[in-house]
């Protein structure tokens, strides 16, 4: 027992793997996203502005950063904890033992955690693509340009898997294979709760701020009873489990819904994955793509949807949205890139630790060459050049890029004087405050596009959409919309000490009760 916490044993693991591998496999997945470090802070006890990603260290540039948990890593212990849970007792025996011999001096010091300020202008960027494409298409753009900006199918499951990258780098211990005290002394259930509240409250916020927005179409085309199961679904993060209806109201915080699960599945999987060796990562890695690329391959296979640009397609186009909605909404399968997230981290965090190698020399290329990857395949595809499906560009060649991305700018990051340019420009203060943004903007950006483009609610208040009564250039006030009332969120409730005691005791009550 650790401070009231059962230990796991691997067999345990295994099973509970083992049954999480099938209930995979009868549940369905999930679609739009963020995440980061750096951009939260953590107020009275929970930490504020986590979602999408957003997990803080607050620490300035190159300081130590104090071991807090954060929230929005691995949901999906289940499936993790099959591999992992195999993974140690198969490397039991032969791994080393990180201890030091009787009577040695004192242990060498452990590497410094230090912030990395370039994931949180990753997460601006991930986010600004994700709010162009949900509404590009009121901007008259040319055909080429809508290909290229609408494939958010692709470039969503970088939140996620930056989100397991930050959930190990801030809750599994440096150069050793081992969780943080904080993660194994906290009690499961305030663990989660304070990773959920905070980004609740902002959720609930603007979800009474835009109350009528919603509320009006849903009940004049569903009546009050549909519109009060949807209301419920979305207040309690639960409407990612269905796949019809996982964009209800608020769409984009369908995610915050997949979040949520990951969360609760964090203390599980985290301690199992932190005391793998580099070889057991790997090995889990690879289980982790199998058991992500699978469902995909399943659904292009039955459709024949293999060369499908589904983030162009009107809905009513797909082979079949159901199928298809369970794959980009279901938590499950969300797990599954957090946890790549995770396993990405900890080979990085394991750079010469005892009996691993040293971390490999970086320079310019270690993170041109996955950025300009990234970029090209989103071109190639809107060229006709790549024809292939949204779920398997992400699976098979999007997602390993972005994870060899983060783990060069991570090793970047941490040396004595950073020389990449690519993480010097992602490091100004200018992008970083941005960066900071990044989790206002992506909820609020739904509700201010239906107010501007939802022909019911827009004809209520202004008449009609606003790119019939402005035009195309509508888009950029609704750009300049989003990022002002982003601003404002930020300051007067993911900066309000109020707001923090109130997520605190909210926490400690029902924590309390559990």
């Amino acid at each position: 027992m650790v401070d009231g916490r059962r230990k796991v044993a691997p067999v345990k693991c295994l099973a509970t793997g083992a049954l999480a591998m099938v209930g995979a496999h009868l549940v369905p997945h999930s679609s739009l996203n963020f995440l980061n470090v750096g951009g939260g802070r953590e107020a009275h006890g929970v930490q504020m502005n986590q979602g999408l990603g957003f997990q803080g260290t607050s620490a300035p540039a190159g300081a130590a950063v104090p071991f807090s948990s954060q929230p929005f890593a691995a949901a999906g212990s289940a499936a993790i904890a099959c591999a992992a849970a195999a993974g140690v007792r198969r490397g039991a025996r032969s791994s080393p033992v990180i201890s030091f011999a009787e009577g040695s001096a004192e242990p060498p010091a452990k590497p410094k955690k230090v912030r990395i300020s370039a994931f949180d202008s990753i997460r601006f960027f991930l986010i600004a693509y994700i709010v162009c494409g949900h509404f590009i298409s009121f901007a008259a753009p040319s055909k080429f340009a809508f290909k290229a900006i609408t494939q958010i199918n692709v470039v969503v499951g970088a939140f996620f898997a930056l989100s397991g990258y930050v959930a190990a780098y801030t809750t599994t211990e440096n150069a050793e294979r081992a969780p943080s005290p904080k993660l194994l002394s906290t009690p499961t259930p305030k663990w989660i709760l304070q990773r959920v509240f905070g980004y609740w409250p902002l959720h609930l916020v603007v979800t009474l701020i835009f109350l009528p927005v919603f509320l009006y179409p849903d009940v004049l085309f569903n009546g009050w009873p549909t519109a009060l199961w949807h209301g419920f679904l979305s207040l309690t993060m639960t409407q990612a489990w269905f796949p019809m209806h996982a964009e209800v109201w608020n769409a984009p915080t369908w995610f915050l819904s997949a979040l949520t699960f990951a969360t609760a599945m964090l203390p599980f999987s985290l301690p199992v994955l932190a005391k793998q060796n580099k070889q057991q990562l790997r090995r889990t890695a690879g289980f982790l793509f199998l058991v992500g690329l699978l469902p995909k391959l399943g659904y292009c296979y039955d459709h024949q949807a293999w060369g499908l640009l589904e983030g162009a397609m009107a809905p009513k186009a797909m082979p079949n949205l159901a199928i298809f909605n369970v794959q980009r909404f279901n938590p499950l399968y969300a797990v599954v890139e957090v946890l790549l997230g995770v396993v990405a981290c900890r080979l990085v965090m394991l750079d010469g630790a005892e009996g691993e190698e040293k971390a490999p020399k970086t320079n310019v290329l270690s993170t041109g060459l996955p950025l300009l990857g990234m970029i090209a395949v989103i071109l190639l595809r809107a060229f006709g050049v790549l024809q292939l499906s949204d779920l398997l560009t992400r699976a098979i060649i999007f997602i390993p890029l972005f994870l060899s991305f983060l783990m060069a700018a991570h090793r970047a990051s941490v040396l004595s004087k950073v020389t990449d340019p690519i993480v010097n420009i992602l490091s100004s203060k200018p992008l970083v405050t941005l960066g900071n943004l990044a989790f206002p903007i992506f909820v609020v950006h739904g509700p201010l596009g239906q107010l501007f483009y939802k022909k019911v609610v827009a004809a209520k208040i202004f008449g009609g959409p606003l790119h019939t009564l402005i035009g195309p250039q509508a888009f950029y006030i609704y750009l300049a919309t989003v990022m002002g009332a982003a601003w404002v969120l930020q300051k007067t409730v993911l900066m309000n000490k109020q707001v923090g005691n109130m997520s605190k005791e909210a926490v400690e009550k029902i924590s309390a009760s559990l």
